[in-house]
């Protein structure tokens, strides 16, 4: 039994590993560029004009 836990716990790492460098690729992949460049405008976009009350 232990030899089955530590090739799942082998393959559990494999997975995780692939997992994290799915993302990262996807993340850097440059047809995406526009859609995280326009997403991170989304807190600068202000539509509400400021109101002056005192």
């Amino acid at each position: 039994m232990p030899e089955v836990v530590d090739f799942l716990r082998s393959i559990w790492g494999l997975w995780l590993m692939s997992l994290f460098l799915g993302v990262i690729a996807w993340a850097y992949w440059p047809r995406n560029r526009a859609r995280f460049d326009a997403a991170a405008m989304i807190p600068l976009n202000d539509d509400d004009p400021p109101t002056d009350k005192r």
